[in-house]
């Protein structure tokens, strides 16, 4: 005969699930809820379509939901719901297993405490990445902005090059003529002086030319 060692071992599975299963039964407290039809309806169609039972679908709905408000208080105040909600479940947990007939049932403490560490670590990913987002962004707009202006300021620079180098030209212009003005005005002073020298000579040389006749006499 082969043994059958996975065999015997799903087997021990199946009855640690049912024990694991029972006492969660028995562990739980019994809620009755008034819904409304339309909300029951619902519930027993989503039920029906995955085969579940209406109390399972609500108890599972109900704890999801449980979440998301608890996400939605302000950190500090749930924090200490938080701590509170896991020092009543403990009393809680013992009193439905007490009035089950059940002892020594395992139950997780410090779930809401986690739960509340979980939601703190996401919103500080968030807050991080809303930040980073917002950096990019203005890096995005002041990179725009300096490519809309920077056209601009190299026109007004060309501009003031070419306004220079006008201004440089026109004083270039101005020195030549200057320089002409002063040469022309500066050309019959010459003239008129040389004249005068050579009218003075002139009559020099007339002088000495009377005197020498005078002695020839």
């Amino acid at each position: 005969m082969t043994e059958t060692t996975q065999t015997h071992a799903l087997i021990g599975k199946y009855y640690e699930e049912e024990r694991e299963q029972r006492e969660k039964e028995l562990s739980l407290a019994e809620l009755k809820l008034r819904l409304d039809a339309n909300d029951l309806a619902m519930l027993g169609m989503i039920a029906r379509r995955f085969r579940k039972g209406r109390d399972d679908v609500a108890q599972e709905v109900l704890s999801s939901a449980l979440l998301d408000l608890f996400s939605c208080i302000d950190a500090a105040e749930r924090k200490l719901m938080a701590r509170d909600a896991d020092d009543a479940a403990k009393s809680i947990a013992d009193n439905i297993a007490e009035e089950n007939g059940v002892r020594d049932v395992e139950f997780r403490t410090g779930y809401w405490t986690q739960q509340d560490r979980q939601i703190t670590k996401v919103e500080k990913q968030r807050e991080k990445a809303a930040k980073q987002a917002e950096k990019e962004a203005e890096k995005a707009a002041t990179q725009a902005t300096q490519k809309e202006t920077a056209p601009a300021m190299m026109d007004a620079a060309e501009a003031q090059t070419a306004e220079n180098q006008s201004s440089e030209n026109e004083a270039v212009e101005d020195a030549g003529q200057y320089v002409e003005t002063s040469a022309i005005e500066k050309a019959p002073a010459a003239l008129e002086t040389q004249t005068e020298a050579a009218n003075e000579l002139n009559e020099v040389a007339e002088s000495s030319e009377e005197k020498e006749v005078a002695s020839a006499e």
